[in-house]
């Protein structure tokens, strides 16, 4: 991915077209249920009858993955804020060109003494695609699996600041951006292989708060 500074200091959501690579070789569904971060990692949901019903592994990776992208923001936005932070903790929620690109933009930054301050904020996320193995009972097979994820973000908060204290950013871009993602799962089941590997978006792409 291009190290465009412009792009990052612009809104934190933008990535590299490149990016796209992550997800060419993935099919769009349209008929998907949507799934919100309201949904945690709790093993299991409550039945209709008071009793707990085990998730599916589908349902599993749908929570684990937009668990993973709150995350993401959240680690970049502290990455971005503390120069003093290693930026291997990147390594945590990001793989792949993500991970590469996140880690030179926020390297280069920091060469430039720009400081970053507040981070992205999911308003509401769905999944869009999964690609989850399972086998033919319906448990999960230990193969690499994705989740599409579409997220409407609050970049409201997001900064950057010259060491002359001047903006480093668009001071009139809009409040809430579209993200589009892509998170991947190389040790699944293993809930703690999730990582962001893509996370593109056109340039201001506006999207509704709810």
């Amino acid at each position: 991915m291009a190290h465009n500074t412009i792009r990052r200091t612009t809104a934190a959501v933008l990535a590299a077209a490149a990016l796209l690579a992550g997800v060419a070789g993935c099919s769009d569904k349209t008929d998907e249920p949507n799934v919100t971060l309201t949904s945690t990692a709790d093993p299991a949901f409550g039945g209709p009858d008071g009793t707990a019903t085990a998730k599916t592994p589908d349902e599993q990776a749908r929570a684990q993955a937009l668990a993973k992208v709150n995350d993401f923001y959240a680690v970049v936005g502290k990455l971005d804020s503390d120069p003093a932070l290693p930026i291997e903790q990147l390594g945590s929620v990001a793989g792949g060109p993500v991970f590469d690109g996140w880690n030179g933009d926020i390297t280069l930054r920091r060469s430039m003494g720009v400081k970053g301050d507040g981070a992205v904020t999911i308003v509401s996320a769905e999944v869009t695609d999964t690609g989850v193995p399972v086998d033919a009972e319906g448990k999960a097979l230990p193969e690499p699996a994705w989740i599409h994820v579409r997220a409407c973000t609050d970049i409201s908060t997001v900064t950057w600041t010259h060491p002359d204290g001047s903006p480093a950013y668009d001071v009139d871009r809009p409040q809430y951006v579209l993200a589009q993602l892509t998170v991947r799962n190389g040790d699944w089941p293993d809930s703690n292989g999730w990582r962001v590997t893509s996370d593109s978006a056109s340039k201001y792409a506006p999207c509704d708060a709810p």
